[in-house]
């Protein structure tokens, strides 16, 4: 069930300009926030479960979009409350818990999906162990390029692997010759894919070890953004300060 608590969305902050954090004992300032997801997780690494409340405010008041993301918690031994506050806001916002860094406490993964046909979302990763608030870096997208080739061909290089694929798409014969892409199999004109941010970047554990890395999906447009020809996976693992990648794999998308 959605609530509603008050509390006063912070503006930016500590290390980087685009997104905010504090610690604090005293609540701030009054402003409506609506309780979106609440969960009870040990954030802070004293064996205790911290309450962890991720807010938002809405653009309007029937708009299912949130302007206004922050996330809340109230650590119950130290008496402590850290904030964290996103640059921007989502539809569907979703808080994930995993220990991505090794130490033995978990981070906080927020997926705020920014709506729209691409279907991409901005993930934050956020932790506050020993009530120290860090906002952590993300992986981030693939750089992926690609074009048209004769015979209903579509070469795909990843920069980071320095990898290429060639995907078939005799399949979509039929479409593109009716669009004009090709003719006979000959392509009437150069055609550049179309390569999207994340639109997902979820917690797996691998090696079953306790520690999670992270698992990317790029979708990839041919001649518009509804023709979908592949989706490029990454996975992604913690490396004392950055996320390292271990592998890439495309996998062409079917009709």
């Amino acid at each position: 069930m959605i609530g509603c608590i008050v509390w006063m969305l912070t503006g930016a902050g500590w290390g980087q300009a685009a997104l905010a954090l504090e610690a604090r004992d005293v609540q701030p300032p009054p402003t409506v926030f609506e309780e979106i997801q609440i969960k009870r997780q040990d954030v802070t690494g004293d064996g205790k479960p911290d309450l962890i409340t991720l807010l938002g405010k809405r653009f309007a008041a029937d708009s299912p979009y949130f302007e206004h993301l922050k996330i809340m918690v109230q650590d119950p031994v130290a008496k402590k409350t850290t904030f964290f506050t996103t640059p921007y806001g989502a539809y569907q916002p979703e808080m994930f818990f995993c220990d991505f860094t090794g130490g033995g406490v978990q981070q906080i993964l927020l997926q705020a999906p920014t709506g729209g046909s691409a279907g991409t979302s901005e993930f934050y990763l956020f932790a506050d162990k020993n009530n120290k608030p860090v906002i952590l870096p993300v992986p981030q997208p693939l750089t992926i390029s690609g074009s048209y080739q004769d015979h209903y061909k579509v070469k795909l290089t990843i920069k980071e692997t320095g990898e290429t694929v060639v995907l078939d798409l005799s399949d979509r014969k039929k479409i593109y010759e009716e669009n004009g892409v090709y003719k006979n199999g000959k392509l009437v004109s150069p055609v550049e894919v179309l390569p999207n941010t994340f639109s997902v970047l979820k917690p797996i554990d691998e090696n079953r070890d306790g520690i999670c890395e992270l698992k990317g999906e790029q979708r990839v447009s041919g001649v518009a953004n509804a023709d979908t020809i592949a989706y490029v996976e990454s996975y992604w693992k913690w490396d004392k300060t950055s996320w390292k990648l271990q592998r890439a794999v495309v996998r062409k998308a079917e009709m």
